[in-house]
């Protein structure tokens, strides 16, 4: 019940990151910068680091298949930088202690390194138009910073969520 319930609210974050999320936009208010709200990402890297790796990556593969299928203009770039991202924050925590601050480092730099790799990639099917300042300063570094905002009020669920999975795990091994 604990993973039906865990796996229950990334989708309904996954949801509303693609229909109420785009309404709060700060481009359609006029903005110059723009936010993309990467919440089922925020999720799967939580899950990475509290379930393993292994579990993360099934995690990115599903909602990066769905993001790529829903939204997405090239199949396979979101299924790829997912599941490459939650299983390099679950190998990231492998080095380390699971304290905060490590989780929020690593998840500004896993997160950075996804927005990075959507716009190389992009850049190298040329559908993304924008030089790497344009696209750095005005979508990359607010769309992380809006991630990890999202990221400190999840993290205690997460947490939570993850640690009751592991308690039936090890209830079903003993």
């Amino acid at each position: 019940m604990a993973r039906f319930l865990l796996t229950l609210g990334v989708v309904v974050l996954f949801v509303l990151e693609g229909t109420v999320m785009q309404v709060l936009s700060p481009d359609l208010w006029g903005l110059s910068w723009m936010t993309v709200p990467r919440f089922a990402l925020v999720c799967c890297i939580f899950i990475s680091m509290y379930l393993g790796r292994r579990e993360g990556l099934y995690y990115g593969l599903a909602f990066g298949f769905l993001q790529d299928v829903l939204f997405g203009q090239v199949i396979g770039i979101y299924t790829m930088s997912m599941m490459v991202a939650s299983y390099f924050a679950g190998l990231i925590v492998l080095l380390f202690q699971r304290g905060i601050g490590m989780v929020f480092v690593t998840s500004f730099l896993i997160l950075f390194g996804h927005e990075w790799l959507l716009y190389s990639l992009y850049r190298l099917f040329s559908v993304a138009p924008y030089d790497v300042q344009w696209i750095l300063t005005r979508q990359i570094l607010p769309t992380v910073l809006l991630n990890l905002v999202f990221g400190l009020i999840v993290y205690i669920p997460i947490k939570n969520g993850c640690n009751k999975v592991l308690d039936k795990k090890e209830m079903h091994v003993e």
